[in-house]
């Protein structure tokens, strides 16, 4: 048993320095490229479990235990640097500024302006961005694309499958070049009546738009008590002046299928269903829900007026077309210029 116990403790002590040497503590700075030091840099192992991440202090330094990987060390306005782990501990690392996603203008309430001037919560999306799905309307391209935005489909007619709501609040200003639509009073271009601003939204089309900007919370106060559920701000495309004629013609062809729909009952299920429900309640009576005979000719279902009908097979089909052709021309002179598109979806 002595042995036994000796042997044990010779074999903790064995591990011990092996650990040791996997978990190492690594210390450094982070400095910008004018040698400033960082602070708030966020600095995690990749792929550790449990995770092991920290920030850098007023002084840009950082003390981390890790094991061999890759260090990911990110902050904003700076580009994201991956720095393979070796036998070094101490690690000096310069960051490099990532000015062009800070200089890009985004469209707010009052004008324009560069994305680093903004403090307000504003979210923005490009037109590239939109057009790369496959969504037939403006709201469903904009699923999953920006945070505190969901899109719900609350209606199957053309051109009103989706509506947007910013952070579960309600139906938010729509503001498409300056004119705001919102409520159920407005009118569409078409001319329709009692268009909300979510169904002219979902009129237009994807290859018009330039951009789009949420504004919540106080980035959207500018538009008053009717932005209290946040704007959604819209700005289409036109044509430069001095600028030659530009025509681009686009496409695509897909075919749609449904990924998982629930099997239904059939009418002998469902009456079977129904006369049980009846049986198992004390205070049903089964036969007042079908007698025995009827009860027979619809699990028979061969009878005029017993007949069961699978109208998921008269409705829905599989491998439906979607074709989508789009053309537009822009340009301009000196004092004017025009944008024209025409688009075709079946």
């Amino acid at each position: 048993m002595r042995i036994l116990k000796i042997f044990f403790f010779c074999v903790m002590l064995w591990g011990i320095p092996t650990y040791s040497f996997a978990q190492r503590k690594i210390s450094g700075q982070v400095l910008t490229e004018q040698n400033e030091p960082l602070p708030g840099v966020t600095i995690l192992v990749e792929g550790s479990v449990p995770r092991e991440i920290t920030t850098t202090d007023a002084d840009g330094r950082f003390q981390l235990t890790a094991t061999k990987g890759t260090l990911l060390v990110t902050y904003i306005g700076y580009k994201n640097q991956r720095i393979t782990l070796t036998d070094k501990m101490q690690l000096n690392i310069v960051l490099q500024s990532d000015d062009q996603g800070l200089d890009e203008v985004v469209v707010v309430g009052y004008g324009k302006q560069s994305k680093r001037n903004i403090t307000g919560a504003v979210s923005n999306i490009k037109a590239e961005d939109i057009v790369r799905t496959s969504s037939t309307t403006a709201a469903g391209a904009l699923a999953g694309k920006v945070q505190g935005v969901s899109v719900r489909a609350k209606d199957a007619r053309p051109g009103r499958g989706a509506s947007i709501e910013i952070r579960n609040m309600g139906n938010p200003l729509y503001v498409i070049d300056g004119v705001a639509y919102g409520g159920e009073g407005g009118t569409d271009w078409v001319g329709t009546q009692n268009a909300s601003g979510a169904d002219i939204f979902n009129a237009l089309n994807l290859e018009d738009i330039e951009s789009i900007s949420i504004l919540k919370d106080a980035a959207a106060a500018v538009y008053g008590f009717r932005a209290a559920k946040g704007v959604v701000l819209i700005t289409t495309k036109k044509g430069s002046r001095d600028e030659v004629a530009k025509i681009n013609i686009n496409g695509y062809q897909g075919w749609q299928n449904l990924t998982r729909f629930p099997t239904m009952a059939n009418a002998a299920q469902y009456t079977r269903g129904l006369v049980e429900a009846a049986q198992n309640d004390p205070n049903g009576n089964p036969t007042q829900v079908y007698t025995r005979e009827e009860l027979a000719k619809w699990q028979a279902g061969t009878l005029p007026g017993y007949q069961g009908y699978n109208y998921e097979d008269i409705v829905l089909r599989k491998n439906i077309p979607q074709r989508y052709i789009n053309a537009n021309v822009s340009g301009g002179a000196k004092k004017s210029n025009y944008f024209l598109s025409v688009g075709h979806l079946t």
